[in-house]
């Protein structure tokens, strides 16, 4: 028998040794728990075995309802799309360069705060995402290039620059869950082998004779790291560029 507890992402089933009873499961349960592994492991560690483990069930009682992992996925990827858009304020009336920016930013903000959305834009197979569109993602995409539109870009343009900001967007949430998940190893495994505090202190100082720019900075790690503010910093090269190439102004 299965004992639920909540956790910040949905419930997180601890199974017992008792099989459940058998067509005590629903397609929505099943669901529920595929998102809890995915935000607890990753997409990559999701499973038909795994998911009946935490189900307190046999294999072929997931298969009932969800004949491939392929939909499996399909499914998870509609619900997690459908709540992340519904999440996403509109695009609003101002300058279109100030209104792109917010526009992704929100995006970004709220995908480093749900991972089983991240997980889903990240890593789920291009065609899943696809199939995952509903109408309110599909506004969501049409006020975004209409946004490009008010800039001035004809609507080829316009739709292959969403593509860029929408590309740059995931591939720095991916970076940063990248870095932020690396330097969380590292701290522990300098925890574990009690590292001095000195080693542990970011920033370095180079001899100036062989690295005459870094050795002026203060700290170098700053030239390699990913946070919110190279995020906008980012955004905001892509809207000088935008308005650059296309010659329209920040109206």
């Amino acid at each position: 028998m299965a004992v639920v507890r909540e956790s910040a992402e949905g419930t997180q089933p601890t199974v017992g040794r008792r099989r459940r009873a058998r067509g005590s499961l629903s397609s929505g349960e099943i669901l529920a728990a595929a998102r809890d592994l995915v935000a607890q492991d990753g997409l990559a560690r999701l499973s038909m075995p795994a998911l009946a483990r935490r189900l307190g069930c046999g294999v072929m009682s997931v298969y009932r309802y969800f004949d491939t992992k392929d939909d499996l996925l399909a499914a998870l990827a509609d619900q997690a799309m459908s709540d992340l858009h519904r999440q996403l304020p509109p695009a609003g009336d101002g300058p279109w360069r100030d209104e792109l920016i917010t526009y992704f930013t929100a995006y970004r903000d709220l995908m480093e705060s749900f991972s089983v959305y991240r997980e889903v834009v990240l890593y789920a197979p291009t065609f899943v995402i696809r199939a995952a569109l509903t109408p309110a993602q599909l506004r969501r995409l049409d006020t975004g290039i209409g946004l490009l539109l008010r800039a001035g870009l004809p609507l080829a343009d316009a739709a292959e620059v969403y593509n860029v900001c929408f590309n740059y967007t995931r591939s720095f949430v991916a970076f940063e869950h990248a870095a932020r998940a690396t330097a969380t190893g590292a701290a522990a495994t300098a925890a574990a082998a009690r590292a001095p505090a000195a080693a542990q202190t970011p920033g370095r100082q180079l001899p100036a004779d062989e690295y005459p720019q870094l050795s002026r900075l203060a700290d170098i790690d700053g030239v390699l790291g990913v946070d919110e503010r190279g995020f906008r910093l980012g955004l905001e090269l892509l809207a000088t560029g935008i308005a650059g190439r296309y010659h329209v102004a920040d109206r």
